[in-house]
């Protein structure tokens, strides 16, 4: 009797799970296909990573495969750069214009700089470049405002890795530069080791594919990208043939990989969770053996190699900390780029870590009240470039180059 007592409450209670995990199962499929439809929880798109993940790449892929740019387009596609500023063009708001050397601002700039004048070449992303930014508040314009015997040339370009500034600067040269400065936002270690852009920043709009380099032993070796038109790289992207032709050497892809799919939404909302903290800047840097970090360090220093080879008196690395590292860096006081940071000291590379100067203009607008800002959205504001300029003026008469 209780035999027969127990067998019934455990079919029962094998019955109530069996349906607790249908259900749960079909919650699961249901969510994937009206809460997730769109692969994204809020703004954020999930994995798998695909070739696209939003409208505002479609968009930009289409914008893409137009023969002739219009001097209005700022940023075209570039065989070797895998994209670049476009010479001679303007934004349709007039606040940026590039100049005929590929420069941003209005100005020209003569093949070698005048009698005594420093000039510096800058190379970097949109933090060298200055997004959000009119071209008079960019840092190098405005070094050259509170110096008129410095001419700083912005050769930045929006969404750069060091490896692409690192291949602009050996195409560019130092145009009769004395000194030439690298721009290192924190994030860039995880740009530096990727191939298609939306898998290290699924948010991207540009859907774009870019050169890298990886570790032949201790010598750096390039790895091209391989389109060598822009329609050619729009088709690879709409024929879902892209992810397959950027995957040797592609270091995000498959991180994380989803047995699932896209049809678990809790694996989905899992899957992020792991592929945004590995995508932590704070983690690459942190991993001293790492291929990031690795990588970094060696096209940092090949920078420098090539500068003074060719002629430079200095080099100078910026590191720019994102407005999130920033406030972490004032909450805690503790930089966890510290480390990296004393590693280019240690290999002979000077380097202006820019946190503490802005960290403290901050904390003096605090305590002014005043309602400027250090940052825009997620780039420098004026205000902030304010700083960089001051800390780079500094650093120059520091060296003896300011004359």
């Amino acid at each position: 009797m209780l035999g027969r007592m127990f067998g019934m409450r455990l079919r029962h209670g094998v019955r109530r799970l069996v349906v607790g995990v249908a259900a749960l199962v079909a919650l699961d499929l249901v969510l994937a296909r009206t809460w997730l439809a769109d692969g994204k929880l809020g703004k954020r798109p999930l994995p798998p990573f695909g070739e696209l993940s939003g409208d505002a790449q479609a968009a930009a892929l289409a914008r893409l495969t137009i023969e002739r740019p219009d001097r209005t387009t700022v940023t075209v596609f570039d065989r070797e750069l895998g994209w670049c500023v476009q010479p001679d063009s303007e934004s349709p708001s007039g606040e940026c214009r590039i100049g005929p050397l590929g420069t941003r601002g209005p100005r020209d700039y003569a093949a070698s700089p005048p009698r005594g004048v420093v000039r510096l070449v800058c190379f970097g992303d949109s933090f060298t470049f200055g997004d959000e930014v009119k071209d008079e508040w960019t840092f190098e314009a405005l070094l050259e405002g509170l110096d008129p015997r410095i001419e700083a040339l912005n050769f930045g370009v929006p969404a750069f890795g060091t490896d692409q500034a690192l291949l602009r600067f050996d195409r560019e040269g130092l145009h009769g530069a004395h000194v030439a400065v690298l721009g290192l936002l924190l994030e860039n270690i995880g740009r530096n080791v990727n191939r298609y852009r939306p898998l290290w920043t699924p948010r991207t709009e540009t859907p774009l594919a870019k050169p890298r380099f990886v570790l032949g032993g201790d010598a750096l070796e390039l790895v091209p990208q391989p389109f060598a038109t822009p329609r050619e790289l729009a088709d690879a992207v709409r024929d879902g043939s892209i992810l397959a032709r950027l995957e040797e050497h592609e270091f995000w892809r498959g991180k994380p990989e989803l047995w699932t799919g896209e049809w678990s939404a809790f694996g989905r909302v899992f899957g992020g969770v792991l592929a945004y903290r590995e995508r932590s800047p704070e983690k690459l840097w942190l991993d001293r053996e790492g291929e990031p970090r690795r990588v970094t360090f060696a096209l940092v220093e090949r920078f420098r190699a090539h500068a003074l080879a060719l002629g430079a008196k200095r080099t100078v690395v910026l590191l720019f900390p994102m407005k999130e590292e920033l406030a972490d860096f004032r909450a805690s006081g503790v930089a966890y780029w510290r480390d990296a940071a004393d590693e280019f000291v240690r290999r002979g590379i000077d380097v202006l870590d820019l946190a503490p100067a802005l960290a403290a203009e901050e904390a003096r607008l605090e305590a002014s009240e005043e309602e400027a800002t250090l940052y825009v959205a997620a780039h420098l504001s004026s205000v902030g470039n304010t700083v960089v300029a001051r800390e780079l003026h500094d650093w120059l008469a520091a060296q003896g180059l300011r004359r």
